[in-house]
């Protein structure tokens, strides 16, 4: 199933800031589509700033997924973590590489996201 919002239901530019401020504090971003959530983390790109952090929820309850390697939570493989390289462009890789596996999977999450500059 394609979760692309139509283009009007894009976030503005005001709305990408407003959650890239959220996504740098404790609690995160609001909950967001996976499509709005690719855009965050591509506007976030584009200034310097990369996933440090995701958490994944089903689409009606804000239950865990069944699967955590669908999330970003400093638990990759060596190398993989934000911690280990703090490199915007391979936070993104690996951000999408996540959406992809829950994608093949079925499975219909939204994110929260937490952002972090360049080292």
């Amino acid at each position: 199933m394609n979760q692309r919002p139509a283009p009007d239901d894009m976030p503005t530019e005001a709305t990408l800031l407003a959650w890239v401020a959220s996504a740098q504090t404790g609690a995160g971003t609001p909950w967001l589509p996976a499509p709005h959530a690719e855009a965050l983390a591509r506007f976030a790109l584009m200034r310097g700033m990369g996933v440090r952090l995701m958490e994944a929820a089903a689409m009606i309850l804000h239950e865990p997924p069944r699967d955590i390697g669908w999330e970003i939570l400093g638990a990759d493989d060596p190398g993989d973590n934000w911690e280990d390289h703090r490199d915007p462009q391979r936070a993104f890789a690996l951000f999408r590489h996540k959406l992809a596996l829950a994608r093949n999977e079925g499975a219909r999450l939204q994110y929260k996201l937490w952002l972090g500059s360049a080292a």
